[in-house]
């Protein structure tokens, strides 16, 4: 065991020497999932300000309009027209300067129902304008409701008609991205560092002199495991501290900020989640890194376990692909990494059990166990080491 922690403690030394390291430890994953909340903050926040920059004041009018219908055109904030040229006006909103006219006849007057004898009203609008087409569509509606009618619907004001739950989709949302920012960030640091940390000393022949000393191998294995093991949770200290300071200002950005907060408890559920899944992820780069014969050949077969956790996460958006893997049930926590995934989403959602993410926990520490030893095997391996 002592042999073990001298390991890991000269590997950490050498982590925490390197200036660039100890920022990208640190930093990085705080500047990505951080950076990435931040730019789409601002993104919904600019596409909210442009929109009411781009919203201007209606401009419409009417003509002949009986004195029954000024509550409603005032609701509307159609105007009388300044004077009785139809064509002009006519002009006015072809080239965008009004956004509807309406034209009563004359001899206007309300029909009994079935009769063969209606006024017509004359709505001229234009549909490249947006605010033209709105205003034709709620002129429509309104006035289509004064018509004699046989049944009415969802007039209660009492009551919600729209079941639309707001909050579902926007953590829907968050459960989309928020897992790929977090294993993104702690993956690229991880990454490069298991790469040097075997892969490096491989090539450079270092990595011969230390086998031929008195440490087993499978300790040295063991010691290097376990300094990538503390890089990975520095790194996802960092991505969750980042995720937790972001995470509030983006809900407010979608204005669901009291709807979308989460108890200590659950960010420490979260952090759990994010730090065994990343143990795996290390287990799993340490195993590249050790078949490797050098750095460019480790980083270069690394990113294939990005796009393994990238392609289901993202297939996860769509509805269809997510109840199949709804379906799958308990049988999702039972998978390395995907489990940890899962059950982001799943607290993020607040659809979480104390017994999946559990079972996630045990899952991810006992197959980063087994990748571990695996990597001390391949340490025993003599044509791996002279490779």
């Amino acid at each position: 065991m002592r042999d073990i922690i001298t390991v890991a403690k000269k590997e950490l030394r050498a982590f925490f020497g390197d200036k660039v390291v100890r920022l990208q430890m640190i930093l990085l994953p705080f500047v990505i999932v951080f950076g990435y909340g931040m730019l789409m903050t601002t993104t919904i926040d600019s596409q909210k300000e442009s929109k009411e920059e781009l919203e201007k004041p209606v401009v419409a009018y009417s003509m002949n309009a009986p004195e029954a219908f000024n509550d409603v055109l005032s609701e509307l904030r159609i105007k009388p027209a300044p004077d009785n040229d139809i064509e002009k006006l006519k002009k006015q909103v072809t080239d965008k300067d009004v956004d509807l006219l309406m034209v009563f006849p004359d001899d206007f007057k309300m029909s009994e129902p079935g009769s063969a004898d209606l006024s017509n009203i004359d709505v001229y609008y234009n549909s490249e304008k947006n605010n033209s087409m709105e205003l034709f569509s709620k002129t429509t509606v309104l006035f289509t409701t004064m018509q004699p009618r046989v049944f009415t619907f969802n007039e209660s004001a009492e009551k919600e008609y729209n079941l639309f739950d707001s909050v579902s989709l926007v953590k829907d949302f968050l459960s989309g991205i928020i897992p790929l920012m977090i294993f993104m960030a702690v993956y690229m640091v991880c990454m490069s560092i298991a790469a040097n940390s075997i892969a490096g000393d491989k090539e450079k022949g270092f990595l011969n002199t230390l086998l031929v000393t008195p440490v087993k191998r499978g300790h040295i294995a063991a010691g290097k495991s376990l300094s990538i093991l503390v890089v990975s949770i520095i790194a996802s200290i960092s991505a969750c501290i980042g995720m937790a300071v972001s995470l509030p200002k983006l809900s407010k950005s979608m204005e669901m900020t009291e709807n979308a907060s989460y108890s200590v408890s659950e960010y420490v559920m979260l952090f759990a989640a994010v730090v065994t899944g990343s143990f795996v992820l290390v287990a799993l780069l340490l195993i590249i890194s050790t078949l490797a014969k050098d750095v460019k050949q480790a980083t270069t077969l690394s990113p294939i376990l990005l796009f393994a956790i990238m392609i289901p996460l993202l297939l996860s958006t769509s509805e269809n692909f997510n109840k199949k893997i709804e379906g799958f049930g308990t049988k999702n926590y039972m998978i390395p990494v995907w489990n940890s995934i899962k059950t982001l989403q799943d607290v993020i959602k607040t659809e979480y059990t104390a017994a999946s993410v559990t079972l996630t926990v045990v899952v991810n520490l006992t197959a980063a166990v087994l990748g571990i030893f695996i990597v001390g095997r391949l340490f025993n391996r003599e044509k791996i080491v002279n490779g």
